[in-house]
């Protein structure tokens, strides 16, 4: 299989954009006077880079080649050097296709493979035919060479409705546009300075302005990137997996293994907890955090009803909601102290400012109140549960998570006590699976009693043992 020959002309073009871009904003460009030979400087100039990119991208094109082997696919490239791949089909853990508003009108896409263990993409294959890159990815996924029906999928299991969507865009944070946000603030004091001072403003009033103008700019953005990523989402269910396809300007298609789950999360945030509905997300090997924010982990409902995402969490890994158990008393203590601790600081720090005793005590006050609130919160959304066929654990009161993790996927069970732990005698037991690449998507039970936390691990690693060996027994039966 080759790529879209189409694939050199916007691959050509993308480049020498690129460059001209470059070229353009350097210092090395300037134009004293607009003239004759200047504008056929440019247009040959221009001329060159396009047609030097676009004999290499034809090299390119021309020592590229896919071939669907037995039991892998085999990639040979390079022009200067050539590169042989293979990637075993039993290796792969995903097959995802993107199509940005270009490749749409040009009919191309991009294939994206990931496998287990790595900390980027296996191979992201630029670009194939929109027809190839879904034939390619059927036969990927079912891990051989046999092509797979597509208009064979039955009505789709879920269908994001536009209440659903408008609901998941209001209520959705983008953290990309809180740094940009944030950035501006930093980085362009003295733009703001002279902006407030222009139109007049006192200062405390301008820079509240300029500070909810950046809260209101930051969810607008997110709203409107969740908007066109979420449009028109669709969920179907194969036999073995599910294929989603999204998105309204940059369009993606996906596919998660069922056997290849690692962990599945029910996210609700407070807005969203009220009003009832969750976000259901499933962590594959493939998927590791430590890649870019367009991976991890992966949506598979956006926004539901809460009653909706555990029928079809049920449905996918067979699940159980059962109640929580909390976590040692201990450690509500010592959340409460923590806060306390940090709402002295903070007044001591105000007072230290303004000399204001007045002022210090009541921010002391209403800081301990909080403190007091704030603590008993954290504590009382903290929960665990041995299910029968899952280790369970939620977290979070402003977004709260509940992760269920199959015991077969285990990969580590650790218990580890700092120093502030030791003394509250308490621990933290971290359940690590394959998916799991840093600390934003660790599954954990913190602060539980270090006797409670030693017992559950040697549970869970019992669980896990006879999980491993049923699935084990299950395999060598015909």
């Amino acid at each position: 299989m080759k790529l879209a020959k189409a694939s050199i002309l916007y691959r050509a073009l993308r480049n020498s954009a690129s460059f001209g871009a470059i070229f353009i904003f350097s210092r090395g460009f300037s134009i004293q006077e607009v003239n004759l030979i200047a504008v056929l400087s440019i247009i040959i100039g221009a001329g060159l880079i396009i047609g030097v990119n676009l004999v290499w991208q034809y090299l390119i094109w021309r020592n590229y080649n896919l071939n669907l082997e037995e039991n892998n696919l085999k990639i040979t490239k390079g022009v200067l050097s050539k590169e042989d791949r293979k990637i075993p089909f039993d290796r792969i853990q995903n097959v995802d296709i993107k199509r940005n508003i270009v490749h749409r009108l040009m009919g191309i896409s991009q294939l994206n493979v990931e496998t287990a263990g790595g900390n980027k993409t296996e191979a992201s294959i630029k670009h194939l035919r929109s027809e190839d890159a879904t034939k390619l990815r059927n036969n990927l996924s079912e891990g051989e060479t046999a092509d797979t029906n597509e208009g064979s999928q039955r009505q789709p299991e879920y269908q994001i409705r536009k209440k659903e969507l408008a609901l998941l865009s209001l209520t959705s944070i983008d953290g990309r546009f809180i740094a940009a946000v944030g950035t501006l603030f930093g980085v362009a004091p003295s733009i703001m300075e002279s902006t407030i001072e222009e139109v007049s403003l006192d200062p405390t009033a301008g820079s509240a302005v300029l500070l909810i103008g950046g809260i209101g700019a930051t969810w607008a953005l997110g709203a409107a990137s969740t908007f066109l990523r979420y449009w028109k989402f669709k969920l179907y269910e194969n036999e073995d997996s599910l294929r989603y396809e999204r998105g309204l300007l940059n369009r993606a298609e996906g596919e998660i293994p069922l056997q290849k789950i690692q962990k599945l999360t029910v996210e609700e945030n407070l807005a969203q907890r009220i009003l009832g509905y969750a976000t259901l997300k499933i962590d594959t090997a493939g998927y590791s955090p430590t890649q870019s924010a367009t991976k991890g982990p992966e949506a598979a409902i956006p926004l539901a009803k809460q009653e909706r995402i555990e029928e079809i969490s049920r449905k996918v890994a067979d699940t159980t909601k059962t109640p929580p158990e909390a976590i040692t008393t201990k450690a509500r203590r010592r959340y409460v102290f923590r806060y306390t601790l940090l709402s002295l600081i903070s007044s001591s720090v105000i007072y230290y400012f303004t000399g204001s005793l007045v002022l210090a005590a009541a921010l002391t006050t209403i800081l301990t109140a909080a403190s007091a609130a704030a603590g008993h919160l954290k504590w009382k959304n903290i929960g665990y549960s041995i299910n029968k066929k899952h280790v369970v654990t939620s977290k979070g009161f402003w977004n709260h998570r509940t992760s269920y993790i199959p015991y077969f996927r285990v990969q580590n069970l650790i218990e580890t006590r700092s120093i502030l732990q030791k003394k509250w005698g308490v621990s933290t037991l971290d359940i690590d699976t394959a998916g799991t690449g840093n600390i934003l998507n660790r599954t954990h039970i913190p602060d539980v009693d270090k006797a409670k936390a030693r017992e559950l691990r040697q549970e869970i690693f019992r669980r896990f043992q006879n999980s491993l060996q049923k699935t084990k027994g299950e395999k060598k039966q015909p």
